[in-house]
């Protein structure tokens, strides 16, 4: 396995998180949209979405209400960084350069990775919201 397993564009396929009880809830709707693209030399750019996000009303990115601000943010995540594999621990670590999240900016998000036949399988650190863990899987499929 090497790091140029990953060269290429990759398209969203699924994305799903599970909580303890084993309630599968789907964050991005059940056909989300996104796009995540290695470079041979060593960054990424991600982009993922609801595709059902309701488009403002002024047609204008800067002049949006606030709810309309709030589900075209809360719907869409993008980054973009340098990011290396650790064949061992089985993980991918992007080191965030941008991002339409700030706070991401200069840190690292790290992702264990598998491969399953011609699929990516990405999987985010636990997290903990409103006391429940919950465990999330995204699987990418080559972008022909």
């Amino acid at each position: 396995m090497s790091r140029d397993q990953f060269v290429g564009a990759w398209r969203l396929v699924s994305f799903e998180s599970k909580l303890p009880d084993g309630t599968v809830r789907h964050p991005f709707g059940k056909a989300p949209v996104g796009l995540v693209i290695f470079s041979p030399g060593g960054h990424v750019a991600a982009q993922l979405m609801r595709p059902d996000r309701p488009r403002f009303a002024s047609g204008e990115q800067g002049t949006g209400t606030p709810d309309e601000i709030r589900q075209a943010f809360s719907g869409c995540v993008a980054y973009f960084g340098r990011c290396e594999v650790d064949e061992g621990a089985r993980t991918l670590v992007t080191h965030v350069e941008g991002s339409l999240l700030p706070n991401w900016i200069g840190g690292d998000q790290v992702r264990t990775y598998e491969f399953r036949s011609d699929r990516l399988v990405l999987r985010p650190p636990t997290r903990t919201v409103e006391g429940r863990t919950i465990t999330s899987e995204l699987i990418w499929e080559r972008a022909g």
